[in-house]
């Protein structure tokens, strides 16, 4: 949600609490017990009550509430600021874990391929179609070991 106007808004809200702090005002009295009470609503009738008045709020300097309301606006911005860089690391971690998962299930992949087909045949560079040597599927092998070790923690 955007606010249209923020710094009048947080204003708005600094003078609502002022006003709303200045009418807080206080019954004490003492019971038949000897206890003495404070609360916001006045005693049971029959109960003798002092009012206690809340003292005024310090006047406020618009200028003061201003630099308080930039500064909240400051903060907030740092604020989100610093949230779309985390959700961003976040989001990074996730793309590297899913490409090392994609890794992992390739290597293995390939591992059984080469384990599962001794006479694999393959097509050289020169198109010429030739058996893979036994020296080199072993290779292959140990390499697909080495690549899942990396790619499967």
């Amino acid at each position: 949600m955007v606010i249209p106007y923020p710094r009048q808004y947080c204003l708005f809200l600094v003078l609502l609490i002022g006003v709303t702090a200045v009418s807080a005002d206080v019954y004490k009295w003492v019971d038949q017990q000897g206890e003495t009470h404070y609360s916001q609503s006045p005693p049971p009738q029959n109960q003798k009550a002092e009012l206690i008045k809340a003292p005024p709020p310090p006047a406020i300097n618009p200028a003061d509430a201003q630099l308080e309301v930039d500064k909240l606006i400051a903060q907030q911005a740092e604020d989100r600021k610093e949230s779309q860089e985390q959700q961003a690391v976040v989001q990074e971690v996730a793309k590297q874990e899913a490409i090392l998962r994609q890794n992992c299930q390739t290597a293995k992949h390939n591992l059984q391929q080469y384990q599962d087909n001794p006479g694999r045949r393959y097509v050289d560079e020169d198109g010429n179609v030739t058996r893979i040597k036994e020296e080199v599927r072993q290779q292959k092998i140990k390499d697909q070991q080495n690549n899942i070790q990396e790619f499967c923690q």
